[in-house]
Order: C-alpha cells, then sequence, then structure tokens
C-alpha cells in the first residue's frame, strides 16, 4: 500500500514538474512574439518620427532659400529697376495674416505670407521666377546634407532613404526606414527576421513650388 501511494505521489510529482515545464516554455515563446512585435511598433514610430522631423527640416531649408532669392531678387539691377520690392509685400503679407489668424506659429504665417506673395508674382516675372529656380537648387543640396544628418540621429537608415521635391500636392515626402532584427530569445526553432520597417512622411503644402515646375525631384541619401 505504502509502495502504491509513493508511485501515485511520483507521478503527481513528475505531472507537475511537467505541467510547470509547458506552461514556462509557453511563456517564454508567448513573451518573444510579443516582445518582437512591440520591437516592430517601436522602430515604425522611430522611422515616422525621423521622416517628419526631416520633413519638416526640408521645409525650413525651402523658405530659408526663398526669402534669401526675394533678397538677391531686390538688390539686383532688375528689381531696382522696379520700385514694387518682392520682400516688402512678403512683410506686408506677413503682418496682415498675422493680424487675422494670431493662433498661427510664426513660420506658419511667414511661410504662408511668402506662398500668397510668389504665387501671384513669379508667373509674371521671369527674372524673379530665375533666382527662386536658383534657390530651390540651392535647397536640394542642402536638404540631402540636413535630412541625412537628422535620420541618422534619430536612429533611421540614412542609406537608400528619398526625399521627394515635390509630391502631386506639392508636400516635401520623406521616405525612411529602421532596420529591425528579431530576437529569439534561444529558441532554436524560431527564426530570425532581419528587415526593413519603412515609414514615409509629408510636410506642410509648398503653395509657391506650384509655378515653379519643381515637382517629383527625387533626392536619394
Amino acid at each position: 500500500m505504502e509502495q502504491v501511494k509513493q508511485l501515485l505521489g511520483n507521478q503527481r510529482g513528475n505531472m507537475t514538474v511537467f505541467v510547470l515545464t509547458i506552461f514556462f516554455f509557453l511563456s517564454l515563446v508567448m513573451f518573444t512574439l510579443l516582445f518582437n512585435m512591440s520591437t516592430i511598433f517601436v522602430d515604425k514610430e522611430v522611422a515616422a518620427n525621423s521622416a517628419q522631423q526631416a520633413s519638416i527640416a526640408a521645409v525650413q531649408i525651402i523658405y530659408e532659400e526663398a526669402e534669401e532669392a526675394i533678397r538677391e531678387y531686390d538688390s539686383s539691377i532688375a528689381g531696382m529697376l522696379d520700385p514694387d520690392f518682392i520682400m516688402v509685400k512678403v512683410d506686408l503679407e506677413t503682418m496682415r495674416l498675422r493680424s487675422i489668424h494670431p493662433d498661427w506659429s510664426e513660420s506658419e504665417v511667414r511661410y504662408r505670407a511668402i506662398d500668397n506673395v510668389l504665387l501671384s508674382h513669379v508667373p509674371a516675372n521671369g527674372v524673379l521666377y530665375g533666382y527662386l529656380y536658383q534657390g530651390l537648387e540651392s535647397a536640394q543640396r542642402k536638404i540631402r546634407e540636413a535630412a541625412g544628418e537628422i535620420l541618422q540621429a534619430n536612429g533611421a537608415t540614412r542609406s537608400g532613404s528619398v526625399v521627394t521635391m515635390f509630391d502631386s500636392d506639392m508636400r516635401i515626402e520623406v521616405e525612411t526606414s529602421v532596420r529591425y532584427q528579431s530576437d529569439t530569445f534561444g529558441l532554436a526553432f524560431l527564426n530570425t527576421v532581419t528587415e526593413k520597417v519603412k515609414q514615409t512622411a509629408k510636410s506642410r503644402r509648398i503653395a509657391f513650388a506650384e509655378v515653379m515646375g519643381w515637382g517629383g525631384k527625387r533626392i536619394t541619401l
């Protein structure tokens, strides 16, 4: 009788160990899957944020170059012969927009003012167009370097990322990726997966680009 009780006890003990082993194994598998899924979401967020920051920087560069082009035009012979200086109009439009849109940021007010003035003046002014075209060429070179540095600093993949000036809606589009690699936590039956998690971000609309004929230019980093 004692031997039977001991045998049953050993069986129950073995079954308990077996159940605990299975439970631990399944828990490890579940943890591995959840960990890798969460890593993918984090990598997507990193890629998306990096692309968004790069697009914002690109917009800033474009409008800085546009303002420089306007200043150069105003100080040129062609500009001096015409007392209707473009930068004066931009400043007046900036004040007008600021008064009717106090909730807008200073950068948005300025960008919108530049858009409004250039949209009405560039089509009839070939000299101004020439200065702005040179400004966009300068912006393209600067964007390549600035966007690359931002993506790299934020953990995104610089090589192979693409900045498009401009898409069909006159926006800057940045496509980048983050290198994802799964973790098996020692589970030999799981394969290690390595791939690029791609994300795309678009900037505000750059309205004056409509009259520049500058669309679809891809900058490969």
